[in-house]
């Protein structure tokens, strides 16, 4: 009964959010196309053969040769995508600075006829997390989106795979890949030309001197003991583990510890 009753719970979470009006919304639509398949969570296919990577947002991923492989959430999120819109439908594509990605996809914001965001319900419903690549034109939209399913632990949020690591207990098993770390700010300083950020004198954020104007208003003496959430590709290098960042959604300051 109370499995049930969770069910029935999320589901109504679910419709709530899909009846609210999107936040990030154009001032115009780039091109009307028709959904022919939906590939996973962040990807469709259209009926003229192109595939669009969904801008913005990164779904877990699904390993199609071997499905029990997937990452936790991943086939959830497409039967989620699968359930908003399906093949046949009409959408709209509104584009950012960069129309293609290494891919070869077709980068697009996606919205049905309605006005209902594609990225948005994927955010808010917890089955995707909010991630700039090349466009960032609505970053700040979705990471608001994002935050709130994350502050109530909804979909992927809930589960231990997609909690932050610790700063201060990473290893070297967390090196080569995306991830997200939270750690308090222990110090920086300018070597060269880069600007090294410490978090729990374990891990550096290093910024280069020509994107260190894009986090000016945040690398003040106020960030020091601040808990921070940083993310990007870990690596280890002369004894510390090292992210760099070039975009100022890869830092956020939480509240101080």
């Amino acid at each position: 009964m109370k499995q049930i009753t969770l069910v029935l719970l999320l589901l109504a979470t679910v419709q709530s959010y899909a009846a609210q009006a999107s936040q990030c919304v154009p001032t115009q639509f780039d091109e009307t196309v028709t959904l022919a398949h939906i590939n996973d969570g962040d990807t469709i296919t259209l009926t003229d053969g192109r595939l669009i990577r969904l801008i913005g947002i990164d779904s877990p991923e699904i390993d199609f040769q071997f499905p029990n492989l997937s990452q936790p959430y991943a086939t959830d999120a497409k039967k989620y995508l699968s359930s908003v819109v399906e093949p046949g439908q009409t959408l709209q594509l509104a584009f950012d600075k960069k129309r293609l990605d290494p891919f070869g996809r077709t980068l697009a914001y996606v919205y049905t006829k309605d006005l209902q965001h594609l990225q948005e319900l994927m955010l808010a419903n917890g089955f995707a997390k909010a991630r700039v690549y090349q466009n960032d034109y609505f970053w700040q939209c979705l990471e608001a989106v994002e935050k709130r399913a994350r502050d109530t632990k909804v979909g992927l949020w809930a589960h231990k795979s997609y909690q932050p690591l610790l700063a201060e207990a990473l290893t070297r098993e967390d090196t080569n890949l995306w991830r997200e770390i939270r750690g308090v700010v222990t110090g920086y300083e300018r070597k060269g030309q880069v600007f090294e950020l410490n978090i729990d004198d374990n891990l550096v954020l290093m910024i280069s001197q020509q994107d260190i104007g894009k986090f000016r208003n945040i690398l003040t003496l106020k960030l020091l003991q601040n808990r921070v959430l940083v993310r990007g590709k870990l690596y280890f290098s002369y004894g510390k583990y090292r992210l760099n960042a070039q975009h100022l959604s890869q830092i956020t300051i939480e509240n101080a510890p």
